[in-house]
């Protein structure tokens, strides 16, 4: 009986334990839960004094759009008359409920983005301001304030009107009243952008809820990769009100490595923690054309008692080096990538839309895939713009798109008041610990052309600034960009380099060419000739372009019918360099015949930019590894313009982008002009050795072949080689004007084709083209369609457009080789219907 009873005690005992184990389970619950206020707010128009519906994230100009209260500010002169929008204080306010769940939670009202300066009410109390659009601000709520009906109340005042009063109040002279603000640069007009400041909450909105501890800044960075192993450190910080034991979890949800399991200490207050882990034989992260962009899918868990703690990433793990140490011929840059050094190829980045807050992922996936189908691997976010939403670097990491990545400083000198040096340490804080997990970003640099500008470009005397308050704006642009910027960074990222400005030396210093990057603007800004990028090819190539029309397709959704000639009042207003249109003709009328039409002088300027900027696509890979970059202006276009872009406001690709998805490919063929010559490179960017047969052909316009060389050479890896034909130098000048050549590189072992270009051997203008007959194939395919382009001569520049559906082509703007044909595919945006035939027209250069 005894024993029995024993029996029957254990069982309950093992009973009780494994209820108050159920109970435990059941009541653990996750620290974190957030109240969405994304969506439907109103916004109060004094005019009308009327609340009107209001969309958050967005701005004040779509707001009023869409209430019928302003025109569409990109349409026709429209943006012309809306300065008075940026002049005028704003309000916005939302009604939110509180649940019972919440009352016993601390609450903290969440801005990731307000622009810019503003006062926020919560049930008619003021709670706090905001006065930088680059910061996440967070406002507790306190429970004397909640009701089960509330009221969000967020004011918004006029930037320019801050601007000057600050500007009357400075110490110093400083060029320019919009640098008061931390705001987008350009929004106050740039040479592509016009000047109609926006404002209004740009980003998310919420109610972050959390009960004893919460977790923030949770980030994992790689410390080494040796063959078999990555060392990985997560970096986050806890906020708890006690003292807890629990334990931490590294799940890969994608199964890539076993859970890691161990126990942690967490401590009452605010406290930054540090874990090290490994991760056996890592798939690493590569650029785009060097190999796979491997992400890793991470859960993290800190379970204590009864709280946890969750967080979820996906980063990629790979080793980054900047190079820019002094050699024989001045100071090198480049990056490094898991030991294989790489050639950047790219473009820079503006803001993908001019009002912050329509930006969306589609939007950004859109743009990037382009970039990475047109085999780019970099791009440059640009200072003058804005640090880019989230979306923009998980799809750059997914792509293997690196990111140099500015602060948002850019083309003039800064205040030295303390409020405001304070602000930029906040604003620099927050944006690397959000930014620095992804893989994308390799560089840091503080600012877009200030010292060059400061030096080059006469303020000193324009603005009448004494030496005395000279020495004391320049003491503060170092303090900022080689002191303030650079501490920060290293306390929170030991994993890429910073420099202080972009570029080191001004395009009309010897240094541009041997010293760091260059911003070459001798072509265009010096109206200098094209060829001339082949003198002047620096270390990397950060900046340079040339100015296209969009499509005419896309002229005609913002400018009216009866507007669309050059110098129309209405093209004006999208043109925002002061000689932009004079700087297009001066240079058209050099190498092209004027076209009597305006659909002609568009489709002309596009060849224009193309074949300019091709030139120094050609003089900066061949000079691969002293040049070690390329990175043109711009790639997109933030509202309809006409600009440098490569890709127009509707995602309507020019005619450069095609040139250089052509000129990104992995193995291409450069040209340079030396003294009236030919050189011709083999350019290599895998990391592998090669073996080439390459053949050379003068061919004339109707398809003879005039003559012929060929050469077997061996291409080494990440190199440039220059090739040297035998006998075709003798009697090139024969024939330049109606004759083009036309290379190909082969596997020396199969002969199969691996890249192919041809060469006009004189200016456009002189080429004696003749009349094409053209015949044109298509054939429907699941997802595409298949056309066949055919010619019984040469062809400079064909350009074909679909009429009735909207999607993109595989190639475009090419030159046609004669009585051979070529096979493009047309890609819809949607599912075509059965048997729908592609209506299309096209161009090309013709002969006048």
């Amino acid at each position: 009986m005894f024993k029995n009873q024993l029996i029957k005690h254990a069982k309950l005992a093992i009973f009780f334990v494994f209820s108050i184990f159920i109970i435990c389970s059941c009541t653990k619950q996750s620290t974190k839960k957030i109240i969405n206020l994304n969506g439907k707010w109103e916004f109060f128009y004094e005019k009308n004094k009327k609340w009107y519906f209001a969309e958050v994230p967005g701005n004040i100009h779509s707001d009023l759009l869409s209430n019928n209260l302003i025109s569409d500010p990109f349409y026709d002169t429209n943006s012309d008359s809306l300065k008075w929008v940026a002049d005028t204080t704003w309000v916005y306010r939302k009604k939110i409920g509180i649940s019972n769940e919440f009352y016993e939670r601390n609450l903290e009202l969440v801005f990731e983005g307000i622009d810019t300066y503003s006062e926020i009410y919560f049930n008619s109390v003021k709670i706090g301001e905001t006065n930088n659009m680059f910061r996440k601000w967070i406002f507790p709520i306190d429970d004397s304030l909640r009701r089960k009906e509330n009221m969000i109340e967020v004011k918004i005042f006029p930037s320019r009107k801050r601007n000057k009063i600050f500007a009357d109040s400075a110490k110093n002279v400083i060029p320019d009243d919009r640098v008061f603000s931390r705001k987008a640069q350009y929004e106050s007009g740039w040479d592509w952008a016009p000047d109609i400041e926006t404002c209004g909450i740009f980003k998310n909105v919420y109610i972050n809820s959390w009960v004893k501890m919460k977790i923030d800044n949770f980030s994992i960075e790689t410390i080494k990769i040796t063959d078999s192993t990555a060392f990985l450190v997560a970096n986050f910080e806890i906020e708890s009100e006690n003292y807890y034991n629990g334990n931490y979890k590294i799940i890969s949800n994608d199964g890539k490595f076993d859970t890691i399991l161990k126990k942690i200490e967490i401590f009452k207050g605010k406290h930054i923690y540090t874990e090290e882990f490994c991760i056996n034989n890592p798939e690493l992260w590569w650029c785009n054309g060097l190999g796979s962009a491997s992400l890793y899918d991470i859960k993290f868990y800190i379970n204590t008692k009864f709280r946890i703690l969750e967080e979820n990433i996906k980063i990629g793990i790979r080793d980054i080096k900047f190079h820019n140490e002094k050699d024989k011929f001045g100071q090198e840059f480049y990056f490094e990538i898991n030991g294989i050094p790489v050639f950047a190829k790219g473009a820079n980045w503006i803001p993908a839309e001019y009002f912050s807050g329509k930006n969306c992922e589609k939007n950004y996936l859109d743009l990037l895939i382009l970039a990475k189908e047109a085999n780019f691997n970099m791009l440059r976010v640009w200072g003058g713009g804005i640090y880019e939403n989230d979306d923009f670097y998980k799809i750059c990491d997914s792509l293997g798109i690196m990111v140099w990545q500015d602060f948002m400083f850019a083309g003039a000198m800064y205040p030295d008041n303390s409020e405001f040096l304070e602000n930029i340490k906040e604003e620099v804080n927050y944006q690397v610990l959000r930014l620095k997990y992804h893989p994308s970003i390799v560089l840091w640099c503080g600012n877009n052309e200030i010292s060059n500008a400061w030096f080059d470009w006469g303020w000193q005397k324009q603005f009448n600034i004494s030496k005395e308050d000279s020495e004391k704006i320049w003491e503060n642009y170092q303090n900022i960009f080689e002191k303030i910027i650079p501490t920060e960074i290293s306390k929170l990222d030991g994993n890429r380099c910073y420099i202080s400005t972009s570029p080191m030396y001004g395009w009309g210093h010897e240094e541009t060419c041997t010293h760091g990057d260059s911003h070459y603007w001798g072509i265009w800004w010096g109206m200098e000739d094209f060829s001339n990028f082949t003198k002047k090819t620096g270390r990397f190539m950060s900046e340079y372009g040339f100015q296209g029309f969009p499509n005419i397709a896309s002229l005609k959704k913002f400018i009216p019918e009866d507007s669309l000639y050059l110098f129309s009042k209405s093209l004006k207003t999208h043109q925002k360099h002061s000689i932009g249109y004079e700087t297009i003709n001066e240079y058209m009328e050099r190498d092209f015949n004027l076209p009597q039409n305006f659909e002609d002088y568009v489709y002309t300027s596009q060849i224009l930019q193309a074949e300019g900027i091709q030139q120094a696509f050609d003089a900066h890979f061949s000079e691969m590894p002293y040049c070690m970059g390329t990175l043109f202006w711009q790639f997109n276009d933030c509202w309809p313009v006409v600009s440098w872009s490569a890709v127009d406001y509707y995602k309507e690709p020019k005619a450069l982008y095609y040139y250089a998805k052509r000129a990104f490919q992995q193995i291409v063929i450069t040209n340079k002009i030396i003294n009236n010559k030919n050189d011709f490179f083999v350019v290599n960017h895998n990391n592998d050795n090669y073996k080439f047969k390459i053949k050379i052909q003068q061919i004339d316009f109707s398809g003879e072949i005039i003559q012929t060389d060929s050469v077997f050479a061996e291409i080494g890896k990440l190199s440039s080689t220059k090739i040297i034909f035998n006998k075709y130098y003798s009697n090139l000048k024969i024939r330049e004007n109606d004759s083009f050549l036309y290379l190909q590189v082969s596997d020396y072992e199969t002969d199969s084709l691996i890249i192919d270009r041809m060469f006009c051997m004189t200016n456009i203008k002189k080429l004696q083209l003749n009349v094409p007959k053209i015949e044109i194939e298509q054939s429907q395919h699941d997802n595409c369609y298949k056309i066949i382009i055919k010619s019984n001569t040469f062809i400079k520049d064909f350009f074909i457009q679909s009429q009735n559906l909207n999607g993109i082509f595989s190639d475009n703007y090419f030159d046609l080789m004669p009585q051979k044909g070529k096979i493009i595919y047309f890609y819809p945006n949607n599912k075509q219907k059965n048997n729908e035939i592609l209506k299309f027209k096209y161009n090309f250069v013709k002969k006048t």
